[in-house]
């Protein structure tokens, strides 16, 4: 009778032709998938809007496709439609509208991510192009203000928590795997144009240009971005910098010297650029990819580590990726994809040494190559196994200028085992886990998980386990003490429960605990000019974050509350907040987001957005504490498909419509001023497609 109902359900799925909007994965097996999935499926077809998004398939937490009910993590998935929908300029304001996410400052006009009240800018949260890691080696940092181009991009996955047993050292708390057209996606040509203005004059002027075809079993796909941009036109006050002069007076007979500083506080348009120039490459043919990234990011700082400079300098992020991968179905149960990758990073780089600024200017390559073998037996289990070894190595390009070890270069290498199992039972799936990295510079790590899932109807349920680990960058180990440091250890429990309320409305919330062993703390001493990083006792949260989401043919409401608390836990004093038991600096306890769109009639859209949060704490430059009033951000973007001729379209809009004048704090007390972002911002968005079918 089973094997009558599998053909049954075979015959309506291929007579179904949208069928591929169900399927986020090229490796998508539906031979493999259990009977389950495949009704699934089959119902999505006849589905609304809201149930093909549930039942459409993601394999970020499981290297196997799952519905996203069904899969063994917190996961948010965003889509092209909702990223241009909302008129977003970059990443940041795509990310804030995640629950649980959050930005700050670190150095030097860099800005980072925060998770559940975490800070995760330095190797905590894995960022992905096109499965390429697009974490700088040297310190494991993302730099984020119009640096990665969102109108290129097809869907974001995220994982918000765990997802080192899949990935490795820079997924302690989290995976963002950023997914751009492909050849099959685009077949034809598209050109995007992006301009915003503040007060102070222009914000940011972005052009982007992406191109595919495909012919067979051959496909092109290239892409460009290019732009200019002020991180903010707000006013930095920060501590006096460097000594301007040195005034010399005779005063009765004796001598007083004056010694007059630059100014800490300066205006920080044409002070604080972020120009981006990027290049994205790939090629396949059948089962063969290969891609090949080419990124720099070019920024000017003038705060610093938290002394303000006379001027500003330099501060450079340039990278290139390289991927060579082959995807080999041995027989329809069982396939082998190796990978080589090669990237080479150069970040921070300044090359202009004065009194008050030093010079940097190291380069970090890492060498890895992957096998990756998955076998299916039955539709019931599905096995995932593999290896890697990785290669670090980093050069100073400096004259004199040396590592720990007293050499211009330091590497390291790497060895790691992985493996899952996904077992289908019609009580719950079961997914086990675990990952085993050693390290010749910083010992061992082993990372278990646990995923147990079950769907009853229009309820579902997840309760999941997982140990992951922060793996310490190049520059960690130098910095430290005798290159000695620990990698963080993170133990995470979540559970989620989800109800469909309706064929238009889905209800979800999830709570989480995290706890974090000798997590990685770095520091700067002014009095030396010196910095380093060292491992502290424990840090973690706890807390709870609910999603709404009503999904219908005339438009969309995404709906999300994210508490956590950092009460009950022994914390780092470097991310403590005074009498606030409850909060950690930079990071609101409370944080509620809206994101919504909405169909005026043919070819017309408005899109409002949101994201409140309650009151933050963070050191000013005196080194006093502060708390900075709840923040409501407010956007409207009105967009028109088919503007004056097809093809066009054409958007709209402001950015924080009430002038809150959002700033990044840093979320440690490293001794950096707030950093001020823009203020009220008009952007305007044209794109063009050409389809060469």
């Amino acid at each position: 009778m089973s094997h009558l109902r599998a053909l049954q359900l075979w015959i309506t799925l291929l007579a179904v032709p949208g069928l591929a909007y169900a399927q986020s994965a090229d490796t998508t097996d539906l031979f493999s998938m259990p009977l389950e999935e495949l009704a699934d499926m089959k119902n999505s077809a006849l589905a609304s809007d809201l149930e093909k998004q549930l039942n459409a398939m993601t394999q970020v937490a499981s290297q196997k496709p799952l519905a996203l009910r069904n899969t063994p993590g917190i996961i948010t998935v965003i889509r092209q439609e909702e990223i241009a929908a909302s008129g977003a300029r970059d990443l940041i304001d795509v990310l804030r509208l995640v629950p649980g996410m959050d930005f700050g400052v670190d150095v030097q006009n860099t800005v980072g991510l925060g998770i559940r009240g975490n800070w995760a800018a330095e190797g905590k949260i894995l960022l992905l192009l096109d499965g390429q890691e697009m974490n700088e080696t040297l310190y494991a940092t993302i730099q984020l203000g119009n640096h990665f181009d969102v109108s290129q991009i097809k869907r974001i996955e995220i994982i918000r928590g765990p997802g080192s047993a899949l990935y490795g050292g820079y997924a302690e708390y989290g995976v963002i795997s950023i997914i751009t057209h492909d050849a099959a996606d685009l077949h034809g040509l598209r050109v995007t144009t992006t301009y915003g203005h503040i007060r102070g004059g222009t914000a940011r002027r972005n052009v982007s240009v992406s191109g595919g075809q495909q012919w067979g079993d051959v496909g092109v796909q290239v892409a460009l971005f290019a732009g200019q941009s002020h991180r903010s036109d707000g006013v930095f006050q920060g501590v006096e910098g460097s000594i301007a002069r040195i005034d010399t007076i005779l005063e009765h007979e004796s001598i007083r010297f004056d010694t007059l500083y630059h100014p800490g506080t300066f205006a920080m348009m044409d002070q604080a650029r972020l120009d981006p120039l990027n290049l994205n490459l790939s090629l396949h043919y059948k089962g063969l990819q290969f891609r090949t990234l080419a990124d720099h990011y070019r920024s000017t700082t003038r705060d610093g580590y938290g002394v303000s400079l006379s001027r500003p300098y330099r501060n450079d992020f340039v990278s290139f990726y390289h991927e060579l991968k082959y995807n080999w179905a041995v027989t329809s149960k069982l396939k082998i994809v190796p990978r080589l990758n090669f990237k080479q990073q150069t970040p921070y780089r300044n090359r202009q040494e004065t009194d008050e600024y030093t010079a940097y200017d190291r380069t970090a390559q890492r060498l890895r190559g992957q096998v990756l073998v998955s076998y299916a037996p039955s539709r019931q289990i599905a096995l995932t196994m593999g290896g890697e070894f990785f290669r670090d190595r980093a050069l100073s390009r400096l004259e004199g200028d040396v590592f720990y070890n007293e050499q211009p270069t330091l590497a390291f290498t790497n060895e790691a085992l992985f493996g899952q199992a996904l077992l289908r039972h019609r009580l719950a799936n079961v997914t086990i886990g675990a990952r085993y990295d050693h390290n010749n510079a910083f010992g061992s790590a082993f990372v278990p998980r646990l995923g147990i899932t079950r769907q009853w109807g229009n309820f579902h349920g997840k309760l999941l386990y997982g140990n992951s680990f922060r793996a310490p960058g190049l520059e960690n180990v130098n910095l430290s003490l005798d290159g000695h440091i620990l990698p963080e250890r993170t133990r995470v429990i979540e559970l989620e429960a989800g109800l469909q309320l309706s064929k238009s409305m889905f209800l979800t919330a999830n709570l989480f605990d995290m706890n974090t062993q000798d997590p990685i703390f770095y520091f700067y001493d002014e009095a030396t000019e010196s910095e380093g990083y060292t491992n502290y006792e424990r840090t973690g949260s706890r807390g709870l974050e609910v999603e709404y989401n009503v999904k219908t043919e005339w438009g969309f409401i995404h709906l999300n509350y994210a508490f956590y608390s950092a009460a009950g836990r022994k914390q780092t004093e470097a991310y403590e907040v005074a009498d606030q038991p409850h909060a950690r600096l930079a990071f609101p306890v409370h944080r509620v987001n809206l994101n919504s769109s909405f169909r005026l009639f043919r070819d017309w859209r408005l899109s409002p957005t949101a994201s409140v949060s309650s009151a933050r704490y963070a050191y000013l430059a005196d080194a006093s504490l502060a708390r900075f009033a709840p923040t409501y951000l407010a956007n409207v973007f009105v967009q028109r498909q088919h503007f004056l001729t097809k093809g066009l379209e054409a958007g709209v809009g402001v950015y924080d419509v009430f002038n809150q004048r959002y700033t990044f704090l840093q979320p440690y007390d490293g001794g950096h001023a707030p950093l001020p972002g823009t203020a009220r911002e008009w952007v305007v968005r044209l794109s063009y497609t050409l389809d060469f079918n």
